[in-house]
């Protein structure tokens, strides 16, 4: 689910998964096709080392460019408010999943599938800003901000790097990754109605592990991907929700510790 600009908001993904994926149970007989040719097998559709190559530079071009939005976006939220969006939620929720459904329809449609992509980030980023101008607000906002910002940035890489690297496969974390994912989605459910300080910092504290968990896992799943499985814009959504989603775990944890200074 999408939920809301507050603070301790996320932006949920169920995004292009097959549940056999998210569960990391997936067969390898179910995932791929296998011929015999000339006494060996082949799989279709995984692509080579130099498509492999070519497939991860536009995933991660895009997602520069997605963020890069966001960002732009964020900025115009600040001072704008969106203050329709923030009285009536449920139009804010109804618009980002509208966005989404409508990009894994176009997702295979050149050029139309990167504007969409671009759409749905920009619509995130100004529903952030109100919550960022609200941090940017507190003793030391700004700060606050660009350390989450930092943080995030150093995490994302260092994680995608050993993940690409390492040429691991962490299906493994499928179950442990789902499984956390719903008692995170559970307790910020109750914390809409109880709020106190040490279950917001569990909340924000596990949120920060399963996403980064999921930058591990989806990066692998990408990786080892067949051209059919997983399209570049697809990835980028992946990608791009798990790192707003670290982000804004990041950032609650540092306005929690902050305002106990």
């Amino acid at each position: 689910m999408i939920r809301s600009v507050r603070r301790n908001g996320f932006v949920w993904k169920w995004v292009n998964q097959p549940a056999c994926q998210v569960w990391g149970r997936c067969e390898m007989s179910s995932m791929n096709s296998w011929n015999m040719a000339g006494g060996r097998n082949v799989v279709e559709g995984l692509r080579s080392s130099a498509s492999q190559g070519k497939f991860m530079v536009r995933v991660y071009s895009l997602l520069g460019l997605t963020l890069l939005v966001s960002a732009l976006a964020t900025f115009w939220g600040m001072e704008q408010g969106l203050g329709t969006m923030l009285r009536h939620p449920i139009i804010l929720m109804v618009l980002n999943f509208g966005i989404l459904f409508l990009l894994m329809a176009v997702q295979r449609v050149p050029v139309v599938n990167v504007l969409v992509t671009l759409l749905f980030s920009g619509v995130m980023g100004a529903s952030l800003g109100p919550a960022i101008a609200q941090a940017v607000s507190l003793p030391g906002g700004a700060g606050i901000v660009t350390n989450a910002l930092l943080l995030t940035t150093a995490i994302f890489f260092s994680l995608s790097l050993y993940a690409m690297v390492s040429g691991k496969s962490f299906s493994f974390l499928g179950s442990f990754l789902f499984t956390g994912l719903i008692i995170v989605v559970i307790l910020s459910l109750v914390q809409i109605f109880w709020h106190p300080a040490f279950l917001q910092v569990i909340v924000a504290g596990m949120g920060a592990l399963v996403f980064s968990g999921l930058i591990l896992f989806d990066t692998a799943r990408i990786l080892s991907s067949s051209e059919e499985e997983m399209t570049p814009v697809m990835a980028v959504v992946s990608l791009y929700l798990d790192v707003l989603n670290l982000f804004l775990s990041l950032l609650r944890i540092l306005e929690i510790f902050r305002g106990r200074d």
